[in-house]
């Protein structure tokens, strides 16, 4: 008679472990992530919209494919944020688009290949793309959209008609028998579940720019904003989600630099990232000593929700201004060892003009941008980070690590060699260990196309145990790869 036990527990072996997967980690009050070795990420990241749902008058996307991945890594990313619509996923209610969950699992696969982690984010602007007309909108399927006949008039960053359909979210009114809110549970759990083979997977993001109706902050956070965070996060957990759970503060900390919900710990979840939107002197006629300010006060909430920080969304434009405050972006978030995303990958032509790259992947001519976002940069180090910095020609790490040392990995920043004037007249390729030369591994990272050629390297490090500085300097290329 066949046993009705299964072969592994009758032969008395204990259940297969789960893989690790980037977690989040503390030491002391700072919260910071590491990844499935328990050596700290430090993400310097970019955020492509492809899969986003715009009205048809506002910027249509450009799709995603390979060579853009490849492109990506050759620029030295080393994460994705990838928004998606609830409207695609959610046509009807009750309904989950298998297709859609198979063209983001697609591109999450096609990133990962390439190097890249991705963090999955449930995106939304004005709450529909109906909401805003003339402006960016995307979110919520139409059918979640309650908005009381209220006038799609333009307000701050909203409009009368969102404000309503905001009301009827955060109020969790019933549609076809369940609350929008378990709604949106649905959804996210179906993005889950699709994605759970993906281990290395920095998560999933709940919503991005939470933005009240009607209870202003920060009233909004304590009887709205995060009672839902709390069920998203409960409901994700309760289902076997492992991997790191990213919220934002609202909205308005995109104009005042400041979480104006008072933040505080929302929930005793151990693996959470706040993911603020730094966007100083864009909404606002700040410059870099507000920017400054911004950033400290980003550490500080973060430190009150007792989360690790991430920059999750950030961008500008392409006038001087602009130019010299990506710098400044750039050295605040290393000096607060933060991670970052630039806002955004690629636009069609004729919207707000923040894309890094053009749509056939040539570098901007009207733009350093590219050669910004590109410059050398941590990826891991075994332990913790205590300092890291780029002076425009080395980069400088201090790391404290307990217990056995082990590899650290660097961008040795990338250099234009077709289609544009590099930065970079050499990478960072030579490395030192306490003051030391050492002999580093080091892995190109190519792309070519009709218009653009790039070239950096992954370079690692092995790091004795203790506390030790790393540095990097340049060197020459590969005489295979002049």
């Amino acid at each position: 008679m066949a046993s009705l036990i299964a072969p592994s527990l009758a032969a008395g072996q204990p259940p297969e472990e789960p893989a690790p997967v980037p977690h989040v980690k503390r030491a002391g009050e700072r919260a910071f992530i590491v990844d499935e070795r328990n050596s700290e990420l430090l993400l310097r990241g970019i955020n492509s919209n492809a899969l986003v749902e715009y009205p048809d008058y506002f910027q249509q996307t450009v799709p995603l494919s390979e060579d853009d991945y490849a492109e990506m890594a050759a620029l030295g990313f080393n994460f994705l944020r990838l928004p998606i619509s609830w409207s695609l996923l959610a046509p009807n209610p009750g309904e989950i688009s298998q297709s859609y969950l198979d063209l983001i699992d697609a591109n999450v696969t096609a990133a990962e290949n390439a190097g890249l982690r991705v963090l999955v984010d449930f995106h939304q602007d004005r709450y529909n793309r109906n909401l805003r007309p003339g402006d960016e909108a995307d979110g919520a399927p139409d059918w979640a959209t309650l908005t009381e006949g209220e006038p799609c008039e333009e307000a701050f960053f909203t409009s009368p008609c969102s404000r309503a359909a905001l009301d009827n979210f955060w109020e969790n009114t019933v549609v076809v028998g369940k609350g929008l809110q378990e709604h949106y549970l649905d959804a996210m759990l179906a993005v889950s579940r699709k994605l759970r083979d993906h281990d290395g997977m920095l998560g999933l993001e709940i919503m991005n720019e939470p933005t009240f109706g009607t209870i202003a902050p920060p009233a909004f956070e304590r009887q709205q904003l995060w009672p839902f965070e709390r069920k998203m996060i409960d409901g994700l957990r309760a289902d076997g989600e492992r991997r790191m759970i990213w919220f934002g503060p609202n909205l308005a900390r995109d104009v005042a630099d400041t979480d104006i919900g008072q933040p505080e710990r929302l929930s005793e979840d151990p693996d959470l990232v706040y993911a603020p939107h730094i966007y100083t002197g864009v909404f606002n006629d700040s410059g870099p000593q507000e920017l400054t300010a911004s950033y400290e006060a980003a550490v500080e909430e973060a430190s009150a929700y007792d989360a690790a920080l991430v920059n999750a969304e950030w961008g500008n434009g392409n006038d001087p201004k602009a130019e010299a405050m990506r710098e400044d972006h750039l050295d605040l978030a290393d000096q607060h060892r933060m991670g970052s995303g630039f806002w955004m990958w690629k636009q069609r032509e004729g919207f707000y003009n923040w894309q890094t790259v053009e749509e056939d992947g040539s570098i901007r001519d009207d733009s350093i941008r590219a050669q910004q976002l590109s410059r050398p940069h941590i990826d891991s180090i075994p332990g913790q980070i205590l300092s890291t910095g780029y002076d425009g020609d080395t980069q400088v790490l201090s790391a404290s690590k307990s217990g056995r040392g082990g590899k650290a990995t660097f961008w040795s920043g990338t250099v234009i060699q077709r289609g544009g004037v590099t930065a970079l007249g050499k990478p960072l390729v030579r490395a030192f260990v306490d003051g030391e030369r050492v002999r580093p591994g080091r892995e190109s990272v190519t792309y070519s196309s009709a218009t653009t050629g790039l070239l950096g390297y992954r370079i690692t490090v092995k790091v004795p145990k203790g506390r030790h500085s790393v540095e990097l300097r340049p060197g020459p290329l590969h005489p295979k790869l002049r």
